[in-house]
């Protein structure tokens, strides 16, 4: 008998221990002396039920057996309680993109949780106690080396959004003074306030002074200009020097510029 016993308790232990891993795991793990004490139940249940069996009661073997796997399953709870926990980590760093932003890090916590799987087979709780704490020290540093490298990539997109600003910024700059011209050539029947009043120069007639200002090298008298004359358009001043050009060409409000008039570039 009591060779039978040696022989049918692995199978039970095993039969205990492989049970359905899927099931939601215990809330807490049981301290040594209560998995110490459920263990010794469920031998005594073995016992019973070989001892059921010996006298020809099968229903009363079956319901011991019954039970011996149920304590035995409690015995691999503390161990189920370990995977699930650690399974939970893993699908959480998988989600928060861990192996992109922190690849090294998280294949080593990928080979932990691994050794960790080869213990619970094994059924050697100190070696998955161990890669439990392993695990767990990976997973905080995969976090914070996660987190970090978000930021970091963040403020490197920032960098590029704002120098790409800049070169769009750059570029529409460079387009106004295409569309713009900073130099205009003088044709037959062109007067200042007329050149001024076009609309690729100020859309304007009362801003001729300013263009009076930037050509008097040329430019004697604002009233006579020549065929041909290349005229400095000027595209960068500030709202005084605007406002004093309307003044002294008479323009009624000076101060209140048209909303139309075309002033691509001003001093700040």
């Amino acid at each position: 008998m009591k060779r039978i016993y040696l022989c049918i308790l692995p199978v039970f232990f095993f039969i205990g221990c492989a049970a359905n891993t899927a099931s939601k795991p215990v809330d807490a793990a049981m301290d040594r002396g209560v998995q110490e004490e459920s263990f010794e139940k469920g031998i005594e249940y073995v016992k019973q039920g070989l001892d059921a069996r010996q006298d020809g009661d099968t229903e009363t073997a079956r319901q011991a057996f019954i039970k011996a796997c149920r304590h035995f399953d409690e015995e691999d709870a503390f161990c189920r309680t370990i995977m699930y926990d650690a399974t939970a980590k893993l699908k959480k760093n998988i989600t928060m993109s861990g192996f992109e932003y922190a690849p090294k890090k998280s294949f080593e916590l990928l080979v932990v949780y691994l050794e960790m799987q080869n213990a619970y087979i094994d059924r050697d709780i100190e070696s998955l106690r161990n890669s439990e704490v392993l695990f767990n020290a990976t997973y905080q540093e995969v976090q914070q080396a996660t987190v970090t490298e978000k930021q970091k990539r963040l403020e490197e997109l920032g960098q590029e959004v704002t120098q790409k600003s800049e070169e769009i910024q750059k570029q529409a700059q460079e387009d106004i003074f295409e569309v713009y011209p900073t130099i205009y050539v003088v044709k037959k029947g062109d007067t200042l306030p007329s050149i001024a009043a076009r609309h690729e120069i100020y859309n304007d007639s009362f801003m001729w002074p300013l263009v009076y200002k930037a050509n008097r090298d040329q430019i004697k008298d604002p009233k006579t200009i020549y065929v041909g004359q290349d005229l400095k358009i000027p595209r960068e001043m500030t709202m005084e020097e605007m406002i004093e050009a309307r003044r002294e060409a008479g323009a009624p409000e000076p101060e209140k510029i048209p909303k139309e008039a075309n002033i691509p570039k001003r001093k700040k």
